[in-house]
C-alpha cells in the first residue's frame, strides 16, 4: 500500500485514484472482490472520507467499480476481451462472449475533409460517429470517413447492420487488409459524455486504414477505446 503525499501537487482524490486503479491493475483487488469502505480507507491513507467518496463516485461513475444497496463497493467484472480471431468485428467478438453488441448513430453528415486525412479520399468526406456498446456498456466512441460518393451511407439505418457488409453489397468492395496505428489519447468532453468517463481520461486510440485485396483505400476508422471496459486485441503470425 502506497502512502499518499499531502504536500504534493497531485490532488489527494488523484492520488487514491491511482493508487486503487492499480491495485486492480496489478490484482491486489480482483474482479468481484470488495474493496475497503470508506472509512476504512480514510484510516488506511490518513486523509478526510470526503476525499474517499468522492475517489469512489468517480471510480463508480467511470464504471471501475459498483455499489451493491447494503453489501459495499465492489471490483467490477472483467472488462471484455476482444478476441484474435474475430477480424477486428466489434459484433463478432461480442457474440463470441455471449454479450450483447449495440450500436448508437450519434451523426452522420458529409463535411470537408480533416486535415488528419490528407486528403485521401477526396475534397469532401461522408463522417459518421458511433458509440459502440457492449451490453449496454459504452466502450468505444468510432469516427468512420468515407469518400463522399459513397451516399447510400447517408439512407441506411446504421444501428444494424456491418459497415463491412454494407459497403460490399454496394460497391463490391471487401475491406480485406488495414494498417493500424495506436496512441494513447485523452478523452474530450464530447467522448467523455458519450462513454460515461472523466474530461481527459486515457483512451487508447486506434486509427486504420481499411483497404480491400488490392490495397484500395476503402475508408478511414478511429476508434477511441475505453480499455478499462474493452480490450483490444491483435494477432500477429510468423
Amino acid at each position: 500500500m502506497a502512502t499518499l503525499k499531502h504536500l504534493s501537487p497531485v490532488t489527494l482524490k488523484e492520488q487514491l485514484y491511482r493508487e486503487i486503479l492499480t491495485q486492480i491493475q496489478t490484482g491486489t483487488y480482483k474482479p468481484g472482490d470488495k474493496i475497503p469502505t470508506e472509512l476504512q480507507l480514510s484510516e488506511m491513507y490518513d486523509i478526510s472520507r470526503v476525499t474517499v467518496r468522492q475517489t469512489l463516485a468517480r471510480l463508480v461513475e467511470e464504471q471501475i467499480l459498483i455499489k451493491r444497496a447494503g453489501k459495499g463497493t465492489f471490483v467490477k467484472d472483467t472488462p471484455f476481451i476482444e478476441n484474435f480471431f474475430s477480424g477486428g468485428s466489434f459484433t463478432d467478438t461480442c457474440l463470441r462472449m455471449h454479450a450483447a453488441p449495440s450500436t448508437r448513430i450519434i451523426h452522420t453528415e458529409i463535411i470537408p475533409s480533416p486535415a488528419r486525412l490528407e486528403n485521401r479520399l477526396g475534397d469532401s468526406v461522408i463522417h459518421i460517429t458511433r458509440l459502440r456498446c457492449v451490453n449496454e456498456t459504452p466502450c468505444i466512441v468510432e469516427e468512420d470517413y468515407f469518400s463522399a460518393e459513397n451516399t447510400f451511407l447517408l439512407e441506411k439505418d446504421l444501428t444494424k447492420v456491418s459497415l463491412f457488409s454494407l459497403v460490399y453489397e454496394k460497391t463490391g468492395l471487401m475491406p480485406a487488409n488495414s494498417e493500424d496505428l495506436f496512441r494513447i489519447v485523452y478523452a474530450t468532453k464530447h467522448q467523455a459524455e458519450l462513454l460515461g468517463c472523466s474530461l481527459a481520461h486515457a483512451l487508447l486510440e486506434v486509427s486504420q486504414n481499411v483497404m480491400d485485396a488490392n490495397k484500395k483505400l476503402i475508408y478511414i476508422n478511429y476508434q477511441y477505446i475505453l480499455s478499462e471496459r474493452y480490450v483490444y486485441a491483435v494477432r500477429s503470425d510468423h
